[in-house]
């Protein structure tokens, strides 16, 4: 091989190595804290039930649907089942359970239902190390149904996805 082909072929291998190396980027490790609920819409039928089940759903595929992306690695918190929100634990409380499980980042959200129709739900991502909030969503979503739900997750999800930090 002439000396000016094989410097050519070393370029062009380190720049193949240089994308690859590029592309195994370290996904963001995220704890995704339970989803606080308040609801003072005053409506006659009790819908707690519902509303519990629709959050866990919630929380499973907002964790399913990130780390499908290959941009987030998800842990878990250590928490007593059904007591790992901001309602239920101080935000430094469940920082320090997201440090302990080895989380680069923490999601807290809460919902809350407005009226029949009508619902707020506001998404903080805090960089667990600094305790800056890097990304935060205020949005609102109609309905009250699965299929409701299902669209505020796929939307949230996509906002997180396309912000530049997890």
């Amino acid at each position: 091989m002439k000396p000016r082909t094989a410097g050519f072929a070393l370029v062009a291998a380190a720049v193949v190595c240089a994308c690859q190396c590029q592309a195994r980027a370290e996904p963001a490790v995220l704890a995704i804290a339970e989803i606080q609920y308040v609801d003072t819409s005053g409506e006659v039928i009790d819908q707690s039930a519902d509303h519990f089940r629709r959050l866990r759903e919630f929380e499973a595929s907002m964790r399913t649907d990130l780390a499908a992306s290959g941009k987030v690695r998800n842990v878990a918190l250590e928490c007593p089942p059904n007591a790992c929100s901001a309602g239920d634990i101080d935000a430094d409380q469940l920082l320090g359970k997201a440090q302990a499980a080895g989380a680069g980042y923490l999601l807290i959200s809460s919902f809350h239902k407005l009226s029949t129709l009508v619902q707020w739900a506001k998404f903080d991502i805090v960089d667990v190390k600094t305790r800056n909030v890097v990304f935060n969503r205020l949005v609102t979503f109609r309905g009250d149904n699965d299929m409701a739900w299902r669209h505020a997750e796929s939307f949230i999800v996509r906002e997180i996805l396309d912000h530049e930090e997890p």
